[in-house]
């Protein structure tokens, strides 16, 4: 992703897609990115002897909304110029969204998520959980909880690991498209034991951007999701950007004791960028 030229948006006409929605929009405007919004029907099985008409029913339906959302966004003034278009899909939510990632055609996923509720069931497994788990591309997730609020600042979590490299100098670039400061940040449970390996990762880190003013934010805390929970609080215009390794995702992910970290997470808009290991 060395620039932003088109963004994936699903969409489900809820209130959780209005924030997204948004979201895209600004970064659009900033960017002249292209924007798809994608309307997923799932196949329905309590009509089976009209499964053709039902689904011809809902696809024409779902174009209508969709096209007057593009109608209703291209009339401001601030989002007309955006290009924008609307797709109807037939299939698994989840599994279409991930697959349209793959095809390379999109830079990110922007996709909202939802309360509480939505909340608890992304530990076993919601759509836009399933997103942020499988998709090849970074994707931006805000809770329906947080009302649009102008960017001032990206926190990078960085993992101090050399993967780490590319995904700060594509945040590093969104930064600059976005006008708003870049920070790095490394929580760590003893931060003597790490500063010898941050200063090693941040020389190879300014050389490789040719930044020599690029810092490293070392806090100490019981753990990474505390740490940064503790440090961004509900700053709504601040953006948080961790890598996923998945392996270590899924790990904390599945501990029911992080359900209230989660939950305190993304109570601030959230890019996550595959570095799969």
């Amino acid at each position: 992703m060395s620039k932003i030229n088109s963004l994936l948006v699903p969409t489900d006409f809820s209130s959780k897609s209005d924030i997204a929605i948004r979201y895209a929009c600004e970064i659009a405007s900033y960017t002249d990115a292209q924007i798809l919004f994608m309307h997923v029907i799932e196949q329905p099985y309590d009509f089976p002897s009209r499964v053709e008409e039902v689904l011809e029913s809902k696809k024409k339906e779902s174009a209508d909304k969709l096209a007057k959302l593009i109608d209703g966004l291209h009339s401001t003034d601030e989002f007309r110029h955006i290009q924008m278009k609307g797709t109807v899909e037939v299939g698994n939510p989840s599994t279409m969204f991930v697959n349209a990632a793959k095809t390379g055609k999109f830079d990110m996923i922007i996709v909202g998520l939802g309360g509480e509720h939505d909340l608890k069931k992304a530990l076993y497994g919601s759509i836009t959980n399933n997103i942020l788990l499988e998709s090849p591309i970074p994707v931006f997730a805000i809770s329906k909880r947080i009302d649009y609020r102008q960017p001032k600042q990206l926190f990078f979590a960085t993992a101090l690991r050399e993967q780490d490299i590319k995904p700060i100098k594509q945040m590093k670039k969104l930064s600059i498209e976005l006008g708003v400061k870049l920070r790095l940040i490394h929580i760590v449970e003893n931060k003597g034991k790490r500063e010898e390996k941050g200063k090693k990762f941040l020389k190879k880190l300014q050389k490789e951007l040719n930044d020599s003013q690029l810092k490293i934010e070392f806090y100490e805390d019981k753990s990474f999701f505390e740490g940064i929970t503790r440090l961004i609080g509900g700053d709504q215009h601040t953006i948080l950007v961790t890598t996923r390794y998945k392996k270590r995702f899924m790990e904390w992910l599945i501990t029911r004791s992080n359900a209230r970290v989660l939950a305190q997470i993304v109570a601030v808009p959230l890019i996550m960028i595959p570095n799969d290991e």
